[in-house]
């Protein structure tokens, strides 16, 4: 439908139609807002009509339509929880793949700060894939990379955001039994241009080279920015905001003014789930389970089909986990079941970066009304003299104080 309308909102980028061309006639290439989009070299296409067919977005599947088993689960090894984003769940699941002698694909951050899917075959590189990407992944090659793999018999574990899956699964056209996906609960995707303005941002404003960037991390489990900056005398300095308030790019993406048109009309945000397993944060967990360790995070895991329960009762034994419901998961993690809503100031939210820059826009348009209580607060948690006294007050004020 997209190479008819041109409508944006009809394309996610998922790459099946490039990769499914069997005359290689369509190309992907950025948009004035640094997204991705496909475009068809009308001399080399032979009008066969694949690149429609394979479409996630025009021809939805939802053939996952077992009643899906949802849990709250978390590694028991808390060392690699704290490399987590949550809870652990993907670095299990990963590994029992590797121990088949599989192949892991997932999105990494390259030293350029540039976010792309890739597959790895070993532990050591299995890192590369760990945290949280708030950053539309490049998709590169790797959907042929899978169905090469796929066809010498060997296991495939596939993670993305639900577009990402469905386009895999529309590109290959049947199953395999040795590919196991998970989708990502997705809140919606920025392009890797304004990730690329943010980065300058920080490194003009602390004046350096940032390095080591993270979107968060387990300290605290919650939303943040951590990363390093080396400045122009070598020194080396961490950075970390405790909240998602205190960085315009995370700001931002957190209040839908800057994703893909397709976000906001996301067929697959909803259940039933593209992935054998779904994979994302259990927001809320005191709530329902108040005797679980949430301090570095838990995970929300939806096993979709009989090879994602499968593969979860060979691995559960390394992980604490108590069942669930999609009511309970869903309460402070909405995306699993409704897509976001688009913010007033998306519309042309890009372009007046472009002419005002990207400060201008940071200080004002995506900046949160609470900024300065937490940034207050925040250098307060950062300073060990000022915690400490600011411990010691509360503690005065609760003890004397009526």
């Amino acid at each position: 439908m997209y190479f008819k309308t041109l409508a944006k909102s009809e394309c996610c980028a998922c790459t099946a139609c490039e990769q499914a061309c069997p005359v290689n006639a369509i190309s992907f290439k950025k948009d004035e807002e640094g997204f991705l989009y496909p475009t068809i070299n009308k001399d080399k296409c032979i009008d066969c009509g694949l690149c429609e067919r394979v479409c996630p977005v025009e021809h939805p599947n939802y053939s996952n339509t077992e009643t899906p088993e949802v849990y709250a689960a978390m590694v028991k090894e808390v060392e690699q929880r704290k490399m987590s984003s949550s809870g652990g769940m993907f670095y299990a699941i990963a590994t029992w793949i590797l121990n088949q002698g599989g192949k892991v694909y997932g999105a990494t951050m390259d030293e350029n700060h540039q976010v792309k899917h890739i597959g790895v075959d070993n532990f050591e590189d299995l890192n590369l894939l760990r945290g949280s990407k708030y950053v539309q992944s490049d998709l590169q090659q790797v959907f042929a990379d899978i169905k090469k793999e796929l066809k010498a018999g060997r296991w495939c574990y596939f993670v993305g955001t639900g577009c990402q899956v469905a386009g895999l699964k529309s590109f290959l056209r049947k199953d395999y039994d040795t590919l196991l996906t998970s989708d990502l609960v997705c809140h919606g995707v920025p392009s890797q241009w304004l990730f690329d303005q943010h980065i300058k941002y920080l490194e003009e404003k602390y004046k350096g080279k940032v390095s080591d960037y993270q979107f968060r991390n387990n300290e605290g489990w919650g939303g943040c920015e951590i990363f390093y900056l080396t400045n122009h005398e070598g020194k080396r300095k961490r950075y970390k905001f405790s909240s998602y308030d205190l960085s315009p790019y995370l700001y931002s993406f957190m209040y839908g003014m800057t994703s893909r048109y397709s976000c906001y009309d996301c067929p697959f945000a909803r259940i039933p789930r593209q992935g054998d397993i779904t994979l994302a944060d259990y927001w809320g967990i005191k709530e329902f389970f108040p005797e679980m360790n949430r301090r570095n995070g838990v995970s929300l895991l939806l096993l979709n089909t009989r090879r994602g329960k499968t593969v979860f009762n060979i691995v559960k034994n390394n992980c604490e986990f108590y069942i669930s419901t999609v009511a309970a998961g869903a309460k402070y993690n909405r995306n699993l079941v409704q897509v976001s809503e688009k913010n007033r100031n998306r519309e042309g939210i890009y372009e007046q970066i472009k002419i005002r820059g990207y400060k201008s826009i940071a200080c004002n348009e995506f900046r949160s009304p609470y900024y300065n209580r937490i940034s207050f607060f925040n250098v307060i948690q950062a300073t060990p003299v000022l915690k400490s006294i600011w411990k010691f007050a509360a503690f005065i004020k609760n003890k004397f104080v009526r």
